[in-house]
């Protein structure tokens, strides 16, 4: 078995991923489980790129229980099951929701090595915060794999396997509130008995801060950490709960203003004194971090580094009593090296681990593992997670002190296994391209074997092309009206308000509209314009920016750029009448394309939207706000762009939409 570096096998250039990510039209989720895309009106011409990393499950369980979970605009679930086993697997999935909304049960067989992918949206609908149960007889491995495009902003993905079972104390290590950063705590009731959950912060100041929560029987609640502790902080979460309960955490971010993304983990229901760790690597383009959360007195540890080449190093630190001790792995262990990691503590502590990445100058985001406390002998992967335009790995650690003969079985209905084998030194780290190993097979899944005990993590790079069709969404009132906004969820870069011009394209008086955004304000750069009665904290999805002053006189959100890639389709804002669609020239100097569209129930209010390279509608024809095409998004990056956007860091093609009063234009 050629166990090898992870850059073995390199993309060409970020520009030709680029090209090939925009060019996948249909990406098959779950390890070519063949799931089916849904009908698009459009081919995307967005992918949400980002990565994941997996722990294997150490055997078939009869339940799996997933805290987290939605179906929101911008986000699509999957759960992946696997019957590894011998015998047909009878399995029920419960889907459960926020009180007071009635649970929904799915019943599914597994024959022996069989696998399925649910895509979650299908079997709720669109619009619901759910939490899962899986009950398995005999046991299944599973895993829950989200793709998401965060409040239109920052895209990516996450996985987890879930917990084995309920309890009434969890802990997390990681966590932050800094800037650029939102976590959530996602906790999962599945009792008859009500919880009351409390929850104890442990901030990376030493600072402990305290909230209680009542989880209602059969149900799931979610607590925005950023505002339980404040903005700022690395926070640690203990969970103490009068029920059994399941508790995950999901972050989004923007790491350093670079690189965005989200991960999720499962917490852990104990603290140990001895963690590990198979995935890490100090590459160019991955930071890496390791958390130790310390609930007890101060007390020190061992933190074994194991790398690709046989070698390791230890360095002991010092930890603090009830804080969270948070190590730079980079600084740590060195540059460019693959590194697994070993933590022996002198006391209790729990241990996660936290990566960042540009993968291969093209595919941003992070992703995490909680620890494993402690090796096995066998692992479960019920996908190799292989697909066009990804790259998967199988990471193994060997923290022992013997060497240890290590088989990697991939397995395909209908084809015999393909083994590979390999003796994986004393204290170290090897890497295997599942791609590779699993070419060509159908719905392959792994099962990694040791002869002793051994760490396996399954870490996944992509960019992903949406599948679910979203539902239309506002962006912003006028007047009682509600705008929708004229790009889809899934292909929107987010929004950017802006001064309108006093003049239309027609040259009379624009009457340019005070718009009310709707959403999460990621930053108002022009306050000195903003209108006494708009609110920067109404709603809070998608997010938005206001634009520094264009010196126009109009105020700062009489108009908004919705952005996009080029291509992407615009739909109209609101129900009304097409007054106009024609060409014009942007500025005196460019073409384009524009439409204006009289709103239903309000006399001479028109909006206008711009920068088209093509319409799909005509003069007095009726249109449904979000539901009715009206052309397709210019490419403006010829005319006047030299750079990304500030505010979306993408080439800054959008679609422009105002709202003016123009009691002028008639049919």
């Amino acid at each position: 078995m050629e166990l090898s570096g992870r850059l073995k096998k390199p993309l060409q250039s970020s520009g030709a991923a680029a090209a090939i990510a925009l060019a996948v039209a249909c990406l098959l989720l779950a390890s070519v489980l063949a799931l089916p895309c849904s009908p698009r009106a459009e081919a995307a011409p967005y992918s949400w790129d980002g990565g994941y990393d997996a722990r294997g499950v150490p055997f078939p369980a009869a339940t799996a229980y997933f805290a987290e979970g939605t179906t929101r605009n911008g986000f699509e679930e999957y759960l992946v099951l696997r019957n590894p086993g011998s015998k047909t697997a009878a399995v029920t999935i419960k889907y459960v929701f926020q009180a007071p909304e009635r649970p929904v049960l799915q019943s599914l067989s597994l024959g022996p090595g069989a696998g399925a992918g649910i895509r979650v949206n299908d079997r709720v609908g669109p619009g619901r915060d759910v939490s899962v149960l899986v009950a398995a007889r005999p046991g299944v491995v599973c895993e829950r794999q989200v793709y998401f495009n965060y409040k239109g902003l920052w895209t990516g993905g996450h996985v987890t396997s879930g917990a084995l079972a309920p309890s009434k104390r969890w802990y997390f290590a990681e966590g932050t509130t800094r800037q650029g950063f939102a976590e959530w705590l996602c906790v999962q009731n599945p009792t008859a008995d009500p919880a009351t959950v409390d929850l104890d912060y442990i901030l990376g100041t030493g600072e402990n801060r305290h909230q209680s929560l009542q989880v209602q029987a059969f149900s799931r609640a979610t607590v925005d950490v950023n505002a339980a502790v404040g903005p700022g902080q690395d926070v640690s979460v203990a969970l103490a709960s009068s029920s059994p309960v399941v508790a995950e955490r999901p972050m989004y971010f923007d790491y350093r203003g670079a690189w965005r993304g989200g991960d999720t983990v499962t917490g852990a229901n104990a603290v140990a004194r001895e963690w590990s760790f198979a995935e890490g690597t100090t590459r160019r383009g991955f930071e890496e971090w390791l958390c130790i959360e310390n609930p007890g007195d101060a007390t020190t540890a061992e933190v074994d580094y194991l790398f690709a080449d046989g070698t390791s190093s230890t360095r002991g630190y010092a930890l603090p009593g009830h804080a969270r001790t948070t190590l730079s792995v980079n600084s740590e262990a060195g540059p460019e090296k693959d590194v697994s990691i070993r933590v022996r503590s002198a006391g209790d502590v729990l241990c996660e681990r936290a990566m960042y990445f540009l993968y291969h100058g093209a595919w941003e985001g992070g992703h995490v593992v909680m620890g494993s406390t402690r090796g096995r002998a066998t692992w479960y992967f019920p996908t190799a997670a292989i697909r066009p335009n990804s790259e998967s790995w199988l990471c193994l650690a060997n923290p022992g002190p013997e060497a240890n003969p290590v088989k990697v079985a991939v397995y395909s209905a209908g084809a015999a296994p393909r083994e590979q084998t390999a003796v994986l030194a004393p204290m170290s780290r090897s890497t295997l391209s599942l791609d590779a190993l699993a070419a060509g097979l159908d719905d392959p899944w792994v099962v990694v074997t040791g002869a002793q005990a051994l760490d396996a993590e399954r870490p996944t790079y992509f960019a992903y092309d949406p599948q679910v069709e979203p539902e239309p969404f506002t962006i912003a009132t006028c007047d009682g009206v509600e705008l929708k906004s004229p790009i889809r969820y899934c292909d929107l870069l987010g929004c950017q308000f802006h001064e309108a011009e006093a003049t239309a394209s027609d040259g009379a008086s624009s009457g340019a509209q005070v718009m009310q955004p709707v959403g999460l304000c990621m930053g108002d750069y022009n306050p000195g314009r903003l209108h006494p009665a708009v609110s920067l904290a109404v709603g809070n999805d998608p997010a938005y920016f206001i634009e520094d002053t264009r010196s126009r006189g109009s105020y700062s959100t009489t108009a908004c750029d919705v952005h996009s890639k080029a291509g992407a389709t615009v739909y109209s804002p609101v129900n009304g009448t097409v007054l106009r669609a024609e060409g014009y020239s942007l500025y005196g100097r460019y073409p384009d394309l524009m439409a204006y569209i009289a709103i239903d129930g309000k006399p001479g209010l028109v909006v206008a939207i711009l920068h088209m390279d093509s319409l799909k509608v005509s003069k007095g024809q009726r249109v449904e706000a979000g539901r009715t095409p009206v052309g397709t998004v210019r490419d403006l990056v010829p005319y006047f762009y030299s750079g990304p956007n500030p505010w979306t860091r993408e080439e800054g093609n959008h679609a422009h939409i105002q709202v003016n009063y123009r009691p002028d234009l008639h049919l």
